[in-house]
This record gives C-alpha cells, structure tokens and sequence, in this order.
C-alpha cells in the first residue's frame, strides 16, 4: 500500500514535526502555536503583510497535523477568518489583515463547526445609531484565545447577510463549555440584543454573501484534506496492528477476511483521494460547478470516513475504544469531520433543492 503526501513540501514538513513534537498536547489554551507558527498569515495577500500562499499552501498545514492526531483550529483561523476579513473596504480589511500577522489582532469566527457558514443563526435589527444582534449560537471552536470574533448575521427587513467583527469582550461568556467528540473545546453562545456601532459592520449584502460562499468552499476542502490525511494514517496504523498482533498462534494479518477488509478500506481511501486532487482543481479554476462539486465530496467522503473508521475499530478489537491508540482518536476525527460544515443529509439536501443566486456567486447546477 502506497500513502504518498496530498500537498508535499516545506510547510507539510513543518507541520508535521510539530504535531509529533506536541502530539501528547489536546490543550493550547495558555499558547497560540498557529500564530507563533506564522500560518495565520498563509493566505493574507502580500500588500496585507502575509505570505500570499494558496489554499493548498494552507492544506499542507492541515495534512501535517491530522497525519499524527493533532487539533488546532486551522481552518477556521487561518482560512475562514482572512476570507471574511477581505470583504470589508480595502483600508479596513488591509488594516485588520495586518492586525492579524503581526499577532496583535487575534480573530476568530463565531460560528458552528456543524453547519454551513451560509446557514446564519444570528439575527441583526437595524438601528439608528448601529444594530443589534441577537441569536443563539451552538458548536463554537473556543480552542484558542481570540480577541475579536466575526459574527455572521441576517438583517431583519432586508434578509441581507452582514458580517460584524466585534470585541471579544463584548462578547457574553458561553451558556456552557466541552470537549467535542475529536478533542476540540467547544462552547456555545447566546447573543441577547447585543448593540454594536455601525461600523462593527464590516460587509453586508452580496459582498458578505459572497465572502461566507467562498469561505465556506475553502473550509470544506479543509477539512476533507483532513480526512483524507488522517484516513490514511488509519489504515497505517491498522495495518500495523494487524501485523502485530497475534491470536491462535499466527499474527492477525494472515486471516483473509481482515486482509480483505483492510484492502476495501485502502481502496475507498484511494477513491477519496481523487475526490479531494479534483476538488482543489475545480476550486484553482474556479469552475462554475464548484459548490455542487464540494457537496458531492462532502456526501461521499462521509460515507467513506464512517466506514472506514468503523472497520478500523473493529479490527482493534479491546484497543479500539482506547483514546491512549492513536488509531481510536483518528477514528473519532473522522466521524466527526462528517459533521463539520454541514452533514452529508445536510448537503445531500441542498444538492437536491434549488440554490438562491447571489451577484457575483457560482450557484449549483441541478442534477
């Protein structure tokens, strides 16, 4: 079996010594590694104090650290964050983008990790002096400190989307705090007529819209680079556990209906593969079929990622259900990442519903 690199090179390389460095690290609470790294600015224009790299650059990063287990908030930080900051005016964006690479400016989106980032939970009332924004939301990645948080929000008497970039501290405390499924601290948050000034609001209309699509693609491609990353080093590890031990006398790979199974997991990881290599494809043209294409990824990469992670356990039998295995906690990342940015329902629902067209934003086709 032949796991070659998804993104090879110097970044991959990076990333990966650094999550087997902190591999025994689930809580960076006191630390920010992502900016200490410098991948914040991975997909900052140049003119904006970043790196100027592409989403790809970013998915190196992403393999790395999936490869051994390690969460840190990548692509929420690094990929949707920058996106939404560019739809503001240039001064604005500029400014705030600089913020954010000199490590001064620490910004996070408040959004759930389980729906689409054009699935707004927020509700923002027009007033004379600015808004008010009220709502409920759930499954917010609070991994590291942020101090300020972009807000997505639908107005009320327009439906138009807006972005609001708003102070951390005048942001409530979580109604609640845990530990997802895959090792993230997540909260969940209650905005009750919360006023900001006007210009808190960043972006609104198509231009927000248009920046929520787009971060939504990149953090759909993300995360299915992590799954294929990590569904990789699954069956590694499977592979080697099979290899190892031992029962009735004879090593557990010489029984055919594990090799069997084993070779069905490699071989839906190889179709998995070539799902995300031609995604990333349709996202560098900028194909008129790209959100449907990502939907369809997110549909059967989730079955795929399930399967495998069910057969992965299974065939560790006792040391499945062990976090201690490395195996087990990339199994819990998989059927997580099914969740992340919308449910395979979710967007087996959407693939099968007409799309609103927004100016400016490639709507999907019907099949």
């Amino acid at each position: 079996m032949s796991f070659t690199p998804l993104f090879p090179g110097m970044l991959l390389d990076a990333a990966d010594r650094f999550a087997q460095d902190h591999a025994a690290t689930q809580d960076f609470a006191e630390t920010d590694p992502i900016r200490e790294m410098g991948w914040a600015c991975t997909v900052v224009p140049e003119e904006s104090g970043g790196v100027g790299g592409t989403l790809a650059d970013l998915a190196s990063i992403v393999e790395g650290l999936a490869t051994h287990g390690l969460h840190l908030p990548v692509v929420e930080t690094c990929a949707v964050a920058p996106i939404l900051l560019q739809a503001a005016a240039p001064e604005a964006s500029a400014r705030w983008l600089e913020a954010v690479c000199e490590g001064s400016a620490k910004i996070a989106p408040l959004t759930a990790l389980s729906a689409s980032l054009d699935d707004i939970a927020v509700q923002a009332k027009q007033l004379d002096i600015g808004c008010e924004l009220t709502g409920v939301v759930q499954g917010v990645d609070v991994s590291l400190a942020a101090t300020h948080y972009l807000v997505p929000a639908v107005l009320q008497g327009t439906g138009e989307a807006a972005i609001f970039l708003v102070d951390k501290e005048r942001i409530p405390a979580p109604t609640t705090t845990y530990r997802t499924m895959e090792g993230r601290r997540g909260a969940d948050f209650r905005l009750e007529h919360l006023r900001e000034p006007a210009l808190a609001c960043i972006a609104r209309g198509a231009e927000a819209q248009r920046a929520l699509v787009q971060a939504d693609n990149a953090a759909l491609l993300l995360t299915a680079t992590d799954t294929v990353a990590a569904l990789a080093t699954l069956i590694q590890q499977t592979v080697n556990h099979l290899k190892e031990r031992r029962q009735f006398g004879v090593t557990l790979s010489s029984f055919q209906v594990l090799r069997h199974r084993t070779a069905d997991m490699y071989v839906r990881y190889l179709g998995a593969k070539g799902l995300l290599m031609h995604a990333f494809q349709e996202y560098d043209s900028d194909a008129a079929d790209l959100r449907r294409t990502l939907r369809l990824m997110k549909v059967a990469l989730a079955e795929t990622a399930r399967t495998c992670a069910e057969s992965a356990i299974q065939m560790h039998g006792g040391m499945g259900v062990s976090e201690e295995v490395l195996a087990t906690r990339l199994a819990q990342r998989l059927l997580a990442s099914e969740f992340r940015y919308g449910d395979r329902l979710t967007h087996a629902a959407r693939l099968l519903a007409p799309q609103p067209t927004f100016p400016g934003v490639h709507h999907e086709r019907q099949p």
